[in-house]
């Protein structure tokens, strides 16, 4: 199929039309709203850990070998947290704004898995941050590349289902939509205590206006746990 782009000014917007064989298709580049699910290739595929990390991903490596998996916080009806939740793609996202463009939500359809990124201020000071699913996000414009800087990560210990990061996570996301169905995030993290190195790598998620977000519970009712931590479930209610 062959295709053209071309920019059409309109308003304040600067539209991007997206012409092939099935007609045109006009968006926004700055207009990141709607629903988007992750291609299946992830943004990466090996950690550069310390010799701690390292360590602490053998060990579970090991456990999950003997037949005790790592308990990921979604196992327990918590929130996955920022880097799993832009990294690993089973759930879609919508992305939505509010307040006038001054924040930006997204939402995975999964248990808790909302955060916001505020466009009108700096991050919070250092004594009025705690250790969050999501963190303190703030997000400005470079051209048509939403810049979303995360710290204050620490209510999390995962970067996937099992490697571990520590409270000193940063992360930076650099949101492009480079198509009128094809948005790509380039994510930086930066973990000076879990990683010898910043790494970058960039997750591709796929536009879907036909879908919607379906409701999503979690109850841990029935999920038990022994002195050692080893989780069973349960047949019935517990009181």
């Amino acid at each position: 199929m062959e295709m053209s782009l071309r920019s059409v000014p309109a308003a304040s917007l600067s539209l991007v039309v997206l012409c092939g064989n099935m007609g045109c298709a006009a968006y926004d580049p700055r207009d990141l709203t709607g629903i988007w699910m992750q291609t299946p290739e992830r943004p990466f595929k090996t950690y550069p850990l310390t010799p701690e990390y390292a360590a602490i991903l053998k060990q579970r490596r090991a456990d999950e070998a003997a037949g005790k998996p790592f308990q990921v916080a979604q196992n327990r009806c918590l929130p996955g947290g920022l880097a799993a939740t832009m990294t690993t793609g089973a759930y879609p996202i919508e992305i939505f704004y509010q307040k006038g463009g001054r924040e930006i939500f997204f939402q995975k359809e999964n248990v808790g898995a909302l955060y916001r990124v505020y466009l009108n201020r700096p991050h919070k000071n250092g004594d009025e941050l705690y250790p969050m699913f999501y963190g303190d996000s703030v997000g400005h414009w470079e051209g048509n590349v939403l810049v979303v800087d995360t710290v204050s990560l620490g209510a999390t210990s995962v970067f996937d289902l099992v490697t571990p990061h520590s409270d000193a996570l940063h992360i930076v996301q650099r949101l492009r939509r480079v198509s009128y169905d094809t948005l790509e995030d380039e994510i930086t993290f930066d973990d000076a205590k879990a990683l010898t190195v910043p790494i970058t790598g960039t997750a591709v998620f796929k536009f879907h206006p036909e879908w919607e977000i379906e409701e999503y519970e979690c109850t841990n009712e029935r999920l038990m746990f022994d002195e050692h931590g080893n989780q069973t479930i349960s047949m019935s209610p517990q009181p």
